[in-house]
């Protein structure tokens, strides 16, 4: 029987809170100069970069929901993808094309410098497909769009792999852990999937769990073999921030704020522009800091930037990209 989609309340507050932190992070800590590096206020901040850890648990988890509930088919794979591409990249294409704007616009600011930052073609042609971490030499015209990368490679793996996760034979199940434990050891790379996929393995979990797949005692191991794997190869905070996501996803499941499930359905938005506009005001901004309570104005200036520019870019590019993605369902199942 086909299984209506269910949504999950708290996932919004947490993107909300993980776009923000990251959004956070980048104004305070980032910023060339603006706060010094051994003072408390940049080490609190710091750990806005953990946003990142908290977004992989969430796609780790709301992928294979979403494949769940919408009695997904390996023969469904292509029409998967192409809901995802245009879910995510209408948003990521316009903010390209805005950093490329912001670049050329840098000469015109009283803050340039006079290093010039020149986009080549073959550079802006490998952002189609999120080809910079295979081509050496070649960086991101945005230092977020790396986690899309990441993210894109997990929407192919878990595409093709669904099926190994839900299986009925528990042997199958533990093959997929092995590998989401061993890929890390042979390929420790940040820049690839591989190194990520514990953490993303987190939030697989709890949906097996939470779908009924899977036995307490499975999913509790389970999480215990990624964690250890999480603390090993990533790194001591990384691992708490995973284990802490998933305990506040498991426990607080079907709990929300209003005001962080809004702000949680532009966050896709929110962190895309946070490093273009918002950071920009910061840098040019920061120039002009003189004491704690200007720092503070400025970073205030570059979130208000950051949250008119996102609401924009939520409404008229990435809510219609939903609505597109909604309108592309699979091919219903006959009732059993």
């Amino acid at each position: 029987m086909s299984k209506a989609k269910k949504e999950i309340p708290i996932l919004d507050n947490l993107r909300a809170i993980a776009a923000w932190s990251v959004c956070l992070f980048h104004f305070i800590c980032t910023t060339t100069g603006f706060i010094n590096s051994d003072s408390f206020i940049y080490h609190v901040f710091s750990f806005g970069s953990y946003g990142v850890h908290l977004f992989f648990v969430i796609s780790g988890l709301v992928i294979p929901w979403s494949l769940f509930h919408s009695s997904y088919q390996i023969k469904n794979f292509f029409k998967f993808f192409i809901k995802r591409l245009a879910r995510l990249e209408p948003p990521y294409i316009v903010s390209v094309i805005i950093m490329l704007v912001v670049i050329g616009a840098r000469k015109y600011s009283p803050a340039y410098n006079g290093n010039e930052v020149v986009v080549s073609t073959k550079q802006l042609l490998l952002h189609v497909g999120y080809l910079i971490p295979f081509f050496n030499g070649m960086t991101w015209l945005n230092n977020v769009y790396w986690t899309l990368a990441i993210e894109f490679q997990y929407y192919i793996i878990i595409g093709l792999l669904y099926f190994l996760f839900v299986s009925k034979l528990f042997y199958v199940r533990y093959l997929a852990y092995i590998l989401i434990t061993v890929f890390p050891i042979i390929l420790p790379y940040a820049n690839f999937l591989p190194f990520w996929l514990p953490v993303f393995g987190i939030g697989i979990l709890i949906f097996l769990f939470k779908s009924n797949l899977i036995t307490k005692t499975e999913f509790v191991l389970v999480s215990a073999l990624f964690a250890v794997n999480i603390l090993i190869f990533n790194q001591l905070t990384a691992g708490v921030v995973s284990v802490l996501s998933e305990f506040v996803i498991i426990f607080a499941f079907n709990k929300s704020t209003k005001i962080l499930a809004w702000l949680g359905k532009f966050s896709y938005s929110v962190y895309l522009m946070h490093a273009i506009v918002g950071a920009a005001a910061v840098n040019i901004l920061s120039h002009y800091a003189t004491n704690f309570y200007t720092k503070v104005a400025i970073v205030i200036a570059g979130a208000v930037v950051t949250f008119i520019s996102s609401y924009c870019m939520y409404l008229f590019v990435e809510k219609p990209s939903k609505k597109l993605s909604s309108k592309l369902a699979y091919r219903k199942q006959n009732a059993d």
